[in-house]
Parts: structure tokens; sequence; C-alpha cells
């Protein structure tokens, strides 16, 4: 057709040529005439009829007739235009011959040539001279036509020999190929397409399948045999496979498809020989898919329990280095893959000693098959970690290393050991409690004893009496002081002191203190006792737990009196903001050195020893005092100089206060 096409484009070309610049030329029928030849030319081929279009070459010899011969129009004399016409057939008979399937109809034209040189030559009056022996014989028309028939020839039955040896070669082959279909055990199944004009495919038709594809799947070859692919995959299938897809739309050289129905997998390789034929090779890849899902699933299932298990698992090579390593918690840790595998033990952060002692267990667990064990800390973004790592022998160049972390185990030995070491330390000071407390109990009991036994079998003066009862009501509020703070600290330990917050009038609380402890102070002449309240307003107070705060107050109260044996005890509260108060309790007593101030409100710690007389008591007061003060929402603060005295104070929130100011919103 491509000839057709250029043959046309020539002679349109021409045509114009001859009407813009050589209209003397110009032949108009000859033209017209050409153009039709190539029009059912054209025709023929779209039709499929190329013998058709082949026979328009024997036209040439009219178109010769009209162009140098005839008198249709002004030509070159005939003379001069026997090679033109020898051109024109020359062409022909290789057109004809290159593409004539008979070679008769290659004779007939050559015989028709032959007849429109001779009647050429014979019209330009130049028989004799092409007759004549003294003639140049390469320049006899008729000669070169032969010469150019018997080349052409040549070529035609050379080619002709070589074509039959390929469809003999051909033959063979595709005999080879079909017995080799028809014996092979994986399902073959032969397509073809039909395409339009545009080489665009129409449908898709099965043209054969082996006997492996009926064994497969349950199907005959006549069942199947030119029907189309879609309604042949589809019934096949179960629309499982779009044909149009697999061979049209988006062709791959392999497709890996399940059938549900089935319950197979099929890898298809599609081969097109040609662009009208497709081969689609089935290959049964279920049990290797079986087998891969059957490996994944078993590495899954094994990652899962890697990872349920909180260790990290490394595989060491012989020389040290890391090859591979699963890990749980690696956001954690902050380990990234990169900076493990490929890696040595030297250079992922162990110390040269560790390292050369990891380097040795390696050797020792692959020589030796045993089990080494290390503890080691790990420094990470997120902090120190405490591991220990147990090697074992994989195989006779690697080991196995299985890294815990045992930071919460270390953490809770080394807590332990402190909460051992504190609880020894609690066991001596009870001890020395328990002793104090005989001592001090058996004291006020003694006196109470005696007291008592003198008063009731001797007659006394009264002012002997009144002494003697005097000591007994002493010791015995100091008796029950005791009693008293060994079941509040019961009450902390056990966490049963509860705060119960309400409304408590702050003046009035601190008025009762005063009165509570006023006879203590009065019986040393030497202390200024003094209350002081920052708001005279006596309803001012604010919402509070009136008896921890009134127990708190006593505890430092009781402690300043007993530290102090001359000078002034003050103690009341002062407004430090409009939403503050503070509490406190100051005396010019003994004071505290600083080594025990941090040690004053540890329970059964004495600053000084237990004999003395100012240090009678439990212990217990100023940690009592502090617990109290933490449940009502203050922190007890102390600030004291040795020989000078002390000031104890904590700050609570004035909430929900009256009879100061209130903060309007």
């Amino acid at each position: 057709m491509w000839v057709n096409a250029v043959g046309f484009l020539f002679s349109i070309s021409i045509l114009l040529w001859k009407i813009i610049f050589k209209p003397e030329l110009l032949c108009l029928p000859c033209e017209i005439g050409i153009v039709l030849l190539i029009v059912i030319a054209f025709y023929c081929l779209y039709h499929g009829r190329s013998e058709c279009a082949l026979n328009m070459a024997f036209f040439v010899p009219l178109l010769i007739y009209g162009y140098y011969l005839s008198d249709f129009h002004e030509h070159l004399p005939p003379a001069e235009t026997i090679y033109h016409s020898l051109w024109w057939v020359v062409i022909a008979m290789i057109y004809l011959n290159a593409f004539a399937k008979k070679f008769r109809k290659v004779l007939v034209f050559s015989a028709l040539s032959l007849l429109t040189l001779g009647f050429h030559i014979s019209q330009a009056g130049s028989t004799i001279k092409f007759l004549a022996l003294d003639q140049l014989f390469l320049a006899n028309p008729v000669i070169i036509f032969l010469l150019a028939l018997l080349a052409a020839l040549f070529v035609r039955k050379f080619f002709e020999s070589k074509l039959k040896d390929a469809k003999k070669i051909l033959a063979d082959t595709t005999r080879q190929i079909s017995q080799l279909v028809k014996t092979s055990k994986q399902p073959i199944l032969y397509i073809k397409a039909n395409t339009d004009e545009d080489d665009q495919v129409i449908n898709l038709i099965i043209s054969q399948i082996n006997p492996a594809f009926e064994q497969n799947f349950g199907v005959k070859a006549k069942e199947v045999i030119d029907q189309k692919v879609s309604y042949v995959f589809n019934y096949l299938f179960r629309n499982a496979i779009d044909s149009n897809n697999l061979l049209i739309i988006d062709p791959k050289p392999q497709k890996e498809v399940y059938l549900e129905h089935l319950q197979k997998w099929y890898n298809i390789n599609i081969i097109r020989p040609s662009k009208n034929q497709f081969i689609c090779i089935f290959y049964d890849t279920t049990a290797q898919n079986q087998l891969i899902d059957s490996l994944k699933e078993s590495r899954t299932r094994f990652k899962v329990l890697l990872e349920a298990i909180p260790d990290i698992f490394f595989i060491i090579d012989k020389d040290g280095v890391y090859e591979d390593f699963v890990i749980k918690d690696s956001d954690k840790l902050k380990i990234k893959s990169s900076e493990i595998i490929g890696n040595t033990i030297y250079e992922v952060g162990f110390s040269e000693k560790m390292a050369n002692k990891i380097s040795q267990c390696i050797q020792e667990a692959i020589i030796n098959d045993s089990i080494e064990s290390i503890e080691y800390a790990l420094d990470t973004p997120n902090g120190t970690f405490m591991f220990e790592m147990r090697i074992a022998k994989l195989n006779n160049n690697s080991v196995i290393s299985v890294a815990r972390d045992i930071t919460r185990r270390k953490t809770t030995e080394f807590k332990l050991e402190e909460a051992l070491k504190v609880a020894d330390d609690a066991n001596k000071l009870k001890s020395v409690f328990l002793a104090n407390l005989s001592h001090e109990i058996r004291t006020p009991m003694n006196a109470i004893i005696g007291s008592s036994e003198i008063l009731a079998e001797m007659e006394l003066p009264p002012e002997e009496k009144e002494l003697y009862s005097n000591a007994i009501i002493t010791n015995s509020h100091e008796l029950m002081k005791m009693i008293d703070d060994t079941i509040s600290l019961s009450k902390i330990e056990t966490d049963t002191v509860e705060a119960k917050i309400k409304f408590c009038e702050i003046n009035a609380t601190m008025k009762e203190l005063f009165n509570v402890f006023k006879p203590v102070a009065d019986t040393n002449k030497k202390i200024d006792f003094e209350l002081i309240l920052a708001v005279k307003n006596p309803h001012f107070g604010f919402e509070t737990d009136r008896n921890l705060l009134f127990e708190a107050m006593s505890k430092l109260m009781d402690n300043a009196l007993k530290f102090t044996k001359s000078g002034s005890v003050k103690f009341g509260y002062e407004m430090i903001s409009p939403t503050k108060i503070e509490f406190f309790v100051e005396d010019t007593g003994k004071g505290i050195s600083p080594d025990n101030i941090d040690k004053i409100y540890d329970r059964y710690y004495k600053v000084e020893a237990i004999n003395t007389v100012d240090n009678r008591g439990s212990g217990l007061g100023l940690s009592i005092a502090k617990e109290f003060a933490t449940l009502i929402g203050g922190r007890l603060f102390a600030d004291s100089d040795l020989g000078k005295g002390s000031r104890f104070s904590f700050t609570l929130l004035f909430k929900s206060g009256e009879g100061y100011m209130k903060i309007l919103k």
C-alpha cells in the first residue's frame, strides 16, 4: 500500500508541476488516468484484493502511448522518449515481480512490455538502428529490458528458494511446537486477535487449547475454540481474569491470578509471536504460594512471639559483626537498623574493655558450645539502661545474643536495698523510741504511783498535798500526750487520717491554743508567752480542718516551750497576701544546728541524748506536725540558729475566707 501511496503523491506532484511550469507537456487524459489507476489500486488494497491492485500495472503501456505516441497533446518526438518508455515498463515489471504471487503474470506483462517497446521503436523509425550489428549492445532498450527481467527473475527465484526453505523450517518448527504444546503439562491457550483497518483489536477469539488446558479447567476444545475470549474467561475463571486488561489494556509478560472457585494460583506467561496472535501459558503456582503463605505465617508468628518477649535478639558472627537483630522497644532505645547491622561490637558504643569481653565470650560460646552471660549498661537518648546479655552458639560462624533489659529489676533491687536500709534505720529508731518510750512512760508512772502512795498513806500538810497532786496531774498529762502521739503516728502510717474541710474561726482556735498552753508557760516565770493575731475580727476564718490545724500548732508550741528556758514564745498567724495565710510558732530557745535541721522531722529522732530532762518525750512531735500541716495543704518550714531560737511556719490558702477581705470578680 505504501508503494501506491508514494506513486499517488508523485503523480499529483508531477501533475501540479506541469500545470504550473510546463503546460505545454500536459496530457490531461494521461494525468487523470494515472490518478484513477492509483485510486483504483487503493480501493482494491483497502478491500483486501491485492491482485486487483497489481493488475493496474498492465495499464502502463496505455500511459506510455498517451504520453509519448498519441496525438492528444504535443510531446517530444518518439525517438527521444524511447528510454522514457523503457523505465516505465522496467519499474512496472519489477513491481509485479516483487509482489505478484504468480510468475505467469510477470511473463505476460513482460511480453506486453516488449511489444510496447517494439511499437515505440517502430514509431520512432529506429528499428534498423537498434538491429544494426555495429549498434552498442547495452544501448538497445529491448536488451536492457531483457537484462532487467533476467535480474529480477533471478532475484525472485533466489528469494523464493529462501522463502521455501524458511517455510519448511517454519513448518517443522510449528509441528514441533504443536507436538510440544500437546504433550506439555502446562495449560496453553492460543488466542487470535481480529483487527480493523487501523490495526485496533476488535475482538479476541480462542483458536486452540492443549489437553492440559482441558484437564485443568474441565473443558473440551470443541466447546471453546472459535469462541470469544471474554466469554470463555468469564465462564472458566468466574471473572477473576479480565481478558482485555490482561492482553490489550495492561499487557505484561507475566501475571499471577488466584482462582477462588478452584482455590488455585496461576502464573500466566503471555507470548505474542505476532500482532494478531497471543499464547497464554498457565503455570500452577498453588504449592509455591501455599508454601510462601506458610512461611509468612510462620515468620509472623515467630515475629509476634519474639516481639512479645521483652528481649533484644542479635545475630553476631565470629568476628563480632552484627548480621541481624530483632527489637521490640526500638523507639524507647532509639536504635536504628543502620546503626547496628554491618557494624562490629567495637563500633556500637561498647567500651573497648567491654567489647573485648564480649568478643571473648563469642569465641568461648562457639568453641565450647556454651552459654555465656554478661551484664552491662547502655547509654541512650532516653537514659541509661541495664542489660543482661546471654550468648549462645548458632553455628560454627555466628552466635545468637539475647539482651534482656534488667533496668527495672536492678532499680527494684537498688530500691529494695535502700528500703532495707531505711527499714533497718527505722528499726533502730524504733528500738530507740521503744527504749525511750519505756523510760518516758516509767518516769511519769513512777511519779504518779509514788505521789499517790504518799497521799494515801501519810497525813500531809495542805501545801504538800497540793504539791503531790500537781505532780500526779502533770505526769498524767505527759503520759497522755505520749499515748496521743503514738496513736496519731499509727493513724498516719495506716493512712487513716482524713482532712475534714469546713469553715473554721481562726481567732477562736488560736485563743483556745493560748489558753491550753498558758499554764504550761506560766510554770516558767522567765518566758514571755504571746499570741499574735493579724486580724482582730472575732469572726475571722476560712475553710480548713480545725482539728489538724490545732494539733499541728500544738506540737509546734509544745516543742517551743520544752526547749525555751527564758525569753519568749510567740505564735499566731499573718496575712502574707489576700489569698494566703501563714501560721507560725517562734521561740528564743536553744535552736537547732545546721547538721540536724534536715533530721528533726524524722520519726523517733532526737537531737540530744534521751537522758536529758529537756528531751523528754517520744520524739514524734515535729514529724506529726509536718504530716498534719501537709494534710491541710501546707508545708512545714524551719528557720533556726543554734543558741538563738527557732521559727516554724506553714502557709495555707485563704479559701472561702470571711472577716478579712473578699476578692470581687
